[in-house]
This record gives C-alpha cells, sequence and structure tokens, in this order.
C-alpha cells in the first residue's frame, strides 16, 4: 500500500478506472439533459444559430447569449424565434470581434447563477477581451470549452497575451475549427482535450444539383466579400482562359470595394458579358446558385495579418455538388481535401488550366464531385452537434488527460507540428508579431522577436 493512501480511497480509485465504471458513467451521462450557456459574437445572424438548433435538436439545453447590437451585414436588428433562450446584453466595442467586452461585466456572473449551466461553452478567441470577461466570472468547478479559429502563431502583447494563456491553464477542451488552429493552441502550451469540429450547413438547404459537364455552358463561382485578399480578380482571369476552351460564365456573389476592378478587368479581358454580379446572397437563395455551378473558386491569397481560416464556401459548394478549385493558402487545402483543387497561392495560370483540365474530362469532374459531396456528409450541423455534445460528456465527466507538453515553447511548437501539422502562414511569416510596427519585419524587429524567443527557452530551463 503507498504510504499515506488509505486502502479505502485506492479501492475507489481503482474502482474509478474501470471500464465498467466509465461505460456505466457515460450512459448515464447520455440520458441526462446537459445545459450549455453558450457565448458567441455572431448570433444575431440567423445563419450562424444553426450551430444551437442542431445542438438544442440533439437535447442539450442551450441559451445562447449575443451581443445587444453588431454591425455585421447578416445580423437581426430583432432577433427571430429560436428553439432555444437568446440572451442579449450590451457591449463597447460592437463589432471588434477580439476587443470588445461587455458594458456590465457583473452581468455575465449573474447569468452563470441563474442558468446553473453544466458546461460554459465561449465561441471566441481564448486571447479576446471578452473571453477573458467570461473567464473571470465563471466558478472554478465549472467546465469550459472554447472555440478557435486562429491558424497563425501571432504574437500578441500584452494584456491579450496574458489572456491566452490565461485561457490555456483554465479551459477543459478546445474545438478549433481546423488542425491549423488546433496546432496553434497546442504550440501556445494548452495540454487538454482538442477537438478538431468543422464548420457546418444546414443540408436540408445545401443539397446536390444536377451539374454536367453535357452542357451548353461550365458556370463558375465566386462567393465573398470583393476585397483583394479573397481573389475575385483571379476568379475573372481563370474564366478568361476558359472561355477559349469552351463557352463559359461566371456568377460572383458579394459586395465590396473590387467590384469595378473585377468588371473593368473582365471588359479588357473580353469576358465582360460572361461576368454576372449578385449581391450577397444567403440561405435558399444562395444554396439555389451553388446547384447551378459546376467549379467554386476559392483564390484566397495571405496578408500580413490574416490567412484563410476555414471556407465555409467550400463546405456549402461541396455538398451542393460543385468541385471546388483555389489556392493552398490557409485551411483552403485542409477543408476542401482530397477532393478539391488546389494549386500553389498566387499562381492564377496554373488555377485557370487545373479548371480547365477538370471541365474537359467527365470523370474527372464525376471523381471529385462524389468525393466532394462524401465529405460534406461528415460535416452537416447534425454531425457536429453529435460531436460537440460528446464533448460536452467528456468535460463534464472529467475524463480528459492532460498532454505531457515539452516545457521549451520551440520543442511545444514541434510536438503540436507532429500532432496536427503545421501552423498557417501570413505574408509576414508563420509566428508574426500582432504589433503592425513590428509586423512589418526589418532588423529591429527580427531582433526583438530572437531575444523574445531566447528569454522564454531560458524561462523554460530556469
Amino acid at each position: 500500500m503507498a504510504a499515506g493512501v488509505p486502502i479505502a480511497e485506492m479501492w475507489f480509485e481503482a474502482v474509478r478506472r474501470s471500464r465498467l465504471f466509465c461505460a456505466l458513467r457515460a450512459t448515464v451521462l447520455a440520458e441526462i439533459a446537459i445545459r450549455v450557456l453558450r457565448a458567441y459574437h455572431a448570433g444575431r445572424d440567423v445563419q450562424h444559430r444553426a450551430r444551437e438548433r442542431a445542438l438544442a435538436a440533439a437535447g442539450v439545453d442551450v441559451t445562447l447569449v449575443v451581443p445587444a447590437r453588431w454591425p455585421d451585414a447578416g445580423a437581426e436588428a430583432r432577433l427571430s424565434a429560436e428553439p432555444f433562450r437568446v440572451v442579449e446584453l450590451a457591449v463597447r466595442g460592437s463589432g471588434d470581434v477580439n476587443r470588445h467586452a461587455y458594458v456590465d461585466g457583473g452581468s455575465i456572473r449573474r447569468l452563470i447563477d441563474e442558468t446553473h449551466p453544466d458546461v460554459l461553452d465561449i465561441h471566441e478567441e481564448p486571447f479576446s477581451a471578452v473571453a477573458r470577461q467570461w473567464l473571470q466570472a465563471a466558478p472554478a468547478d465549472l467546465p469550459v470549452v472554447m472555440y478557435s479559429a486562429q491558424n497563425v502563431d501571432k504574437r500578441y502583447p500584452p494584456p491579450f497575451s496574458r489572456y491566452e494563456r490565461a485561457a490555456s491553464q483554465r479551459v477543459a477542451a478546445f474545438y478549433p475549427c481546423s488542425s491549423q488552429a488546433a496546432s496553434v493552441l497546442r504550440g501556445k502550451g494548452f495540454a487538454g482535450s482538442i477537438e478538431i469540429l468543422p464548420l457546418g450547413y444546414d443540408d436540408a438547404m445545401f443539397r446536390p444539383g444536377a451539374q454536367s459537364l453535357d452542357c451548353h455552358e461550365v458556370v463558375l463561382m465566386f462567393v465573398g466579400r470583393l476585397v483583394r485578399e479573397k481573389g475575385a480578380a483571379d476568379a475573372v482571369r481563370t474564366l478568361a482562359h476558359l472561355k477559349t476552351l469552351r463557352p463559359a460564365r461566371l456568377v460572383v456573389c458579394g459586395e465590396g470595394p473590387e467590384k469595378d476592378r473585377c468588371l473593368e478587368l473582365a471588359h479588357s479581358l473580353g469576358v465582360g458579358d460572361r461576368v454576372e454580379l449578385r449581391p450577397w446572397q444567403q440561405g435558399p437563395e444562395l444554396a439555389a446558385i451553388y446547384r447551378e455551378a459546376h467549379v467554386v473558386l476559392v483564390p484566397s491569397r495571405p496578408t500580413q495579418t490574416w490567412v484563410e481560416q476555414f471556407g465555409r464556401v467550400i463546405v456549402e459548394a461541396q455538398a451542393s455538388g460543385a468541385v471546388v478549385a483555389g489556392y493552398a493558402s490557409g485551411s483552403i487545402p485542409e477543408v476542401a481535401g482530397d477532393a478539391g483543387v488546389i494549386v500553389p497561392v498566387g499562381d492564377v495560370e496554373e488555377l485557370a488550366v487545373a479548371v480547365g483540365s477538370v471541365v474537359s474530362d467527365s470523370d474527372e469532374f464525376a471523381s471529385r464531385r462524389v468525393a466532394g459531396q462524401r465529405q460534406a456528409a461528415n460535416r452537416t450541423w447534425e454531425a457536429v452537434a453529435s460531436r460537440q455534445l460528446s464533448l460536452y460528456h467528456s468535460v463534464v465527466a472529467g475524463d480528459s488527460v492532460p498532454a505531457a507538453l515539452p516545457a521549451s515553447p520551440s520543442a511545444r511548437r514541434a510536438a503540436a507540428c507532429a500532432e496536427f501539422g503545421p501552423t498557417a502562414a501570413t505574408t509576414a511569416g508563420t509566428r508574426p508579431f500582432a504589433v503592425p510596427i513590428l509586423r512589418r519585419g526589418g532588423a529591429v524587429a527580427n531582433g526583438f522577436a530572437k531575444a523574445v524567443d531566447a528569454v522564454a527557452e531560458m524561462a523554460a530551463r530556469a
């Protein structure tokens, strides 16, 4: 017998770890409706509440907290009815995803006390100010799970770096939307459970069309903000190449400052009459356009501050029977999978040739189309909610076993890369500073980065 450990305690621990006990506990928990309090800044958009609807349908007692005002295009001024409770709280910094915060910080602790949740689910980044508010308000014995989409290993200044470290120490589990985001979390020191959950789609709305190459013209599609980094101009250039092979047109759904430039480019390339501009679409209207498209283009390019974090368009397009083609930027290759047509970032000529090759080969087109639908089958909101519910059960049961992480930050990042793959890179590198003056690089910034890393390694050895 171990010194100082009572026999009864050792027996109880042995029973607790037994397979029979674990199976019984899992069965009991599965029969109990879990109460979940979720916070999500984008929850004013009815489309973005699809996760909560799926969780509620799976038997979860959900309470969703959203800002009383949020300036996104899809945000509802007056929230439509939902099969779960929605609480609106005033925030300052409305529209600033990572720096907004509740006006009355005490209101969230009162809400926690009122709802008595089994799990607090914070759908915000761990370095954000609002996540910090939630974590400070949460009782020590309340299990917390968090979302993350940040797939770049950014160096944050105080106080955000402190918020991030505190979240890693407090949170029981993370559910990032990509392997790259998971690698960032692990590399920064999070030792708990990580369950990669994709962003889902409504399979009742997004369903396969009858796309076939036995048609008069091939339809290309671009969906998203019309800004330079999203690559709408490259979509026009791809159309111009494809037009030399067979009749084709491009449907552009979105708004933004690149709209006029795209039209000018299309006319200069002789395809002005082949580009159809539509305003931003949502729901059934967007789904109907997807079902007409043969190829959906995702030619996103990284900037100094951003790289594609998931690409919901990819999932919706594949579910609708379209083939996805884009650049190997951020999470695009991961989300598109083997069904996607992926070329190096910025190589618009290769993208155009690759798309032309796919729409010239009926067998390859059909193969990629079927593969995309097969991938999409595991990404419905129902499937995502099922996995998220399992995560809730796991943290409530305390089943998470912390990973053994190296003390050395560089060794920890290497271990994270081995587990989840590399993180994403912006044009400022793989570990850019979040502070603009340092993000631009140069001798001073590079020297400062080396000094910070050296100090961190020395602290780990000490």
